[in-house]
C-alpha cells in the first residue's frame, strides 16, 4: 500500500531539502537545485489549515499573485486527501482558473498544479499532459517532476518511468526524488536496494523528510519480517513528527504483523477517523470480519461505499478502488465493470490485478489468467498479485503453480489483512496435495 503515500496523494512536493542524488552516487546533479519556493508540503505533519489561511492572507493583500493562486490550489488537493473531504477538490479548482485569468502564458506553477489536480482525481493521461506543458517551460519544476514519475507508473510505462526518475534526479535531487526511486526499485521486488535508499534519505533533510521516509522504510522493513526494526523505525519517525498518520497506518499494519489484532482495530479506527479513503476503511472492516465483529464490519464497508459515491461525485476517479472492493465484498459484475473500464485507461500491474481478480470472481479464470500474469510481471513483492494468481490458477487445475504463488503471496507480508490471508490458506489448504514423496 505503499503506493498510497506516494502516488494517490498529491505527491507533489515533499520539500526542496535533503537532496542526496539516488541515481546516485556515480552520476551527480549536474547543477544544483533550482531555490526554493514556497510550498504546501503533504504528509508532513505541517498545519495545512494554517498554510491555507496564510496563502489566503497573502491573496487578499496581493490578489494579482498567480503563484500564490497556483499554490493555494496544490493546498486544497492536499487537504482534500487529508481529511477526506472532496469539496476541496472544487476550490482547487477555481484557484488555479484563477491563477491562469491573472497569467494565460507560460504559468508552469498552474500547470504544475493543475497537474497534482489530475492525478489526484486519478486521470494520469490529464496529469501527465499538464506535467509535461510545465516543464516544457521550466524544465527543474520539482512538483512537474515528481508528477510526470507518479504518472508514467500509474499508466504502467515503466521503462519510461525509470527514465523520468533519473531525468527529476540529475535536475532537483530531493528527498521527493529519493521516495519515488525507492518505491521504483521496490516495485521491482529490490527491497533491500529500496530500503537501502529510504535509510540514507532519512539522514539528510527535515524532520518532515525523517518521518516520511522512515516510515516508508518500516514498511518494507515489515516485509521483510524484521518486525523489532520496523517498530524502532516508526518510534523515530512518530518523534520527529507528532500524530503523521502515515507512521498510524504503518503501525496498524505492524499490529497485524505482530498478532496484535485488537490493537490494530483500534489503530485503524483512529486512521479511518482521520482520512477515510476506501482502502483504510476496507482493512479495517476485514480485520473487522476477521475477528467475527460482522455488524461493525458491515458497517465500514457501508462508509466505503459511501465515500466512493462521494469522490466519484467530486470528479475522483475510483475504478480500481471499486473494483476490489467490490471482487471481495459486493458484486461481481459491478467488480469487472471497474476493472475494465479502468483497464482501458491504463494498463499498470495495479490495474492489472484487479482485472484479473474481478474475472476470476465472475468465474473467467481462462481469461484471468493472463491478466494476472501481466500483474506479477514486474516481481513486485505485493501479497495480494501472487495470491491472486495462484488463487486463479487453482481454479484451472494448475495445482503445483497455484501453490508455488500462494505460498509466495503468503510470504510476502506478515502485515497482510488476515481475511485475506485466511482466504488464501483455504485455498491453498484445498490443494490437491499431490503424490507422496518416495521412501
Amino acid at each position: 500500500m505503499r503506493r498510497s503515500l506516494i502516488v494517490i496523494g498529491v505527491g507533489l512536493v515533499l520539500g526542496v531539502s535533503g537532496g542526496i542524488g539516488v541515481a546516485t552516487t556515480s552520476s551527480p546533479s549536474t547543477a544544483p537545485p533550482a531555490a526554493a519556493v514556497p510550498r504546501v508540503v503533504p504528509d508532513s505533519g505541517q498545519d495545512l489549515e494554517a498554510s491555507i489561511a496564510a496563502l489566503q492572507d497573502t491573496l487578499r493583500r496581493v490578489p494579482a499573485d498567480h503563484v500564490s493562486w497556483a499554490n493555494l490550489a496544490v493546498a486544497y488537493v492536499e487537504q482534500a486527501r487529508v481529511s477526506g473531504n472532496a469539496t476541496f477538490y472544487d476550490k482547487a479548482d477555481e484557484a488555479v482558473a484563477r491563477s491562469f485569468e491573472l497569467e494565460p502564458d507560460e504559468n508552469f506553477t498552474a500547470l504544475a498544479a493543475s497537474a497534482a489536480i489530475s492525478a489526484a482525481r486519478h486521470d494520469f493521461t490529464d496529469a501527465l499532459a499538464s506535467a509535461d506543458e510545465a516543464l516544457a517551460v521550466n524544465p527543474r519544476d520539482l512538483g512537474a517532476l515528481a508528477v510526470r514519475v507518479d504518472a508514467l507508473n500509474e499508466l504502467g510505462r515503466y521503462d519510461e518511468q525509470m527514465q523520468a526518475l533519473r531525468t527529476a534526479d540529475r535536475l532537483q535531487p530531493s528527498t521527493a526524488v529519493s521516495a519515488r526511486y525507492s518505491y521504483a526499485f521496490e516495485l521491482r521486488g529490490d527491497l533491500d536496494r529500496a530500503g537501502a535508499l529510504l535509510r540514507r534519505t532519512a539522514q539528510v533533510g527535515s524532520r518532515a523528510d525523517q518521518a516520511y521516509t522512515l516510515t516508508l522504510y518500516a514498511d518494507i522493513l515489515r516485509k521483510q519480517g524484521r518486525l523489532a526494526e520496523a517498530s524502532r523505525r516508526l518510534a523515530v519517525a512518530q518523534e520527529a513528527v507528532p500524530d503523521h498518520l502515515p507512521a498510524l497506518v504503518s503501525t496498524a499494519r505492524l499490529q497485524v504483523a505482530q498478532g496484535d489484532l485488537e490493537a490494530a482495530v483500534a489503530t485503524w479506527q483512529e486512521v479511518a477517523a482521520r482520512q477515510p479513503l476506501p482502502e483504510y476503511l476496507t482493512e479495517l472492516g476485514e480485520l473487522l470480519l476477521h475477528l467475527g465483529r460482522t455488524d461493525e464490519a458491515d458497517a465500514q464497508f457501508a462508509v466505503v461505499r459511501t465515500t466512493i459515491d462521494l469522490l466519484s461525485a467530486s470528479g475522483v476517479g475510483t475504478d480500481l478502488e471499486t473494483a476490489l472492493f467490490e471482487a471481495d465484498h459486493g458484486s461481481a459484475e459491478r467488480a469487472l465493470t471497474q476493472a475494465q473500464a479502468e483497464w482501458d485507461q491504463r494498463r499498470s500491474v495495479h490495474v492489472a490485478d484487479a482485472l484479473a481478480w474481478a474475472l476470476h470472481r465472475s468465474g473467467r479464470d481462462r481469461e484471468a489468467l493472463p491478466i494476472a500474469r501481466q500483474a506479477t510481471r514486474l516481481g513486485s513483492p505485493e501479497a495480494r498479485f501472487w495470491i491472486h494468481r495462484g488463487t486463479i490458477e487453482a481454479g484451472l487445475g494448475m495445482t503445483a503453480d497455484a501453490r508455488t504463488h500462494l505460498r509466495r503471496g503468503l510470504d510476502l507480508d506478515p502485515g497482510l489483512s488476515p481475511w485475506q490471508r485466511a482466504e488464501a490458506e483455504s485455498v491453498l489448504a484445498g490443494l490437491d496435495p499431490g503424490p507422496e514423496p518416495r521412501r
